[in-house]
């Protein structure tokens, strides 16, 4: 199964639920969850996604260094110490 059929059917079995306390703790296991990636990442799951789709269209219009022309540059910089 993938993230999406999985999402689908916890939000599905998450529909049938009446305890009122049980949603309130899955709802801090998600917000603990959500802080924790956060913390982690030093930005929310949502601004990094963003940011590697960013990236992913940078790589695909060319806009990138490649690793042996990275490795050149960086023989300069430590030249001109």
């Amino acid at each position: 199964m993938n993230i999406k059929s999985e999402k689908t059917a916890l939000i599905k079995e998450l529909k049938k639920i009446n305890d009122e306390s049980l949603l309130r703790a899955i709802q801090s296991m998600v917000e603990y969850a959500n802080k924790r990636d956060e913390e982690y990442l030093g930005v929310s799951i949502d601004k990094y996604n963003k940011e590697l789709e960013e990236a992913n269209a940078r790589i695909e219009r060319g806009e990138f260094v490649a690793h042996k022309e990275a490795v050149k540059r960086s023989k300069k910089w430590r030249e001109r110490r």
